[in-house]
């Protein structure tokens, strides 16, 4: 009978316990700096790479620590280029509508956004919040923050029209949730207050931002922060109110 000898592990195999060392030693993160746990992540994408290529959904695994690493650092430089290596991987491995990928073009988008690039982050909230809404409906949490970050894109871009439509779309979204007073719904609220008032329309703006007021004075208390920004909005926009 011949022997064989010890064979060596399966790639992937082996990988999953780079990523299991890494996990254990991500696990005591309250013993090592982030610049420690970047190095270990980073460590692991390399050996990846050499051992199954830059394609391989472990790599592009790999590739997403790192770069959630780097958002913990806020090095959103570097952090971006990896998260769009991250999209193009997954488009290609499993699809441009898959619900990874989406995620990927929304963490990439953010990146952008966060560079002053809305030019580009434009194109990909927008495919994310179509095929978002066509899979979890036009109501769910994850499509309405992804429309509230697609309407700051379009904003930015100067298409003001564009972006009130999809403003107004998300305040009424958290309404039918019946989630009109949650934090996120206020800021919704808010921020198509403020296009609607760069549009000269300041009545409508008053109107919700009086809302707004309402809810934080009697949620918040009338000393919070918040309430206090919200009412000095108001004043604003009723100042452009009389003034008009």
């Amino acid at each position: 009978m011949v022997r064989r000898g010890k064979q060596s592990p399966e790639p992937d195999r082996a990988l999953e316990r780079k990523f299991e060392t890494w996990a254990r030693r991500a696990s005591k993160s309250q013993e090592q700096s982030p610049e420690e746990l970047l190095a270990q992540a980073q460590d692991v994408l390399r050996w990846s790479i050499r051992k199954n290529g830059p394609d391989s959904s472990l790599s592009i695994k790999a590739m997403n620590e790192v770069a959630n690493q780097l958002s913990q650092l806020e090095r959103v430089a570097e952090e971006a280029p990896l998260r769009e290596k991250i999209a193009e991987g997954l488009r290609a491995s499993v699809g441009p509508d898959h619900l990874s990928t989406l995620s990927a073009e929304w963490k990439l988008a953010t990146c952008l956004m966060t560079l002053g690039r809305p030019e580009e982050a434009e194109p990909l909230l927008a495919h994310v919040v179509r095929q978002r809404a066509g899979t979890l409906g036009e109501d769910d949490t994850q499509t309405l923050t992804a429309m509230a970050w697609n309407a700051s894109a379009t904003k930015m871009l100067g298409r003001l029209a564009e972006a009130r439509l999809l403003q107004e779309q998300v305040v009424a979204g958290y309404e039918r949730r019946g989630e009109a007073e949650s934090d996120q719904a206020q800021s919704a609220a808010l921020n198509l207050a403020s296009t609607l008032s760069e549009l000269h329309e300041p009545t409508e703006a008053a109107r919700l931002v009086r809302i707004v007021v309402d809810v934080r004075h009697r949620t918040l208390g009338p000393d919070d922060p918040l309430t206090l920004d919200a009412g000095a909005f108001l004043a604003s926009v009723t100042d452009d109110l009389k003034a008009g």
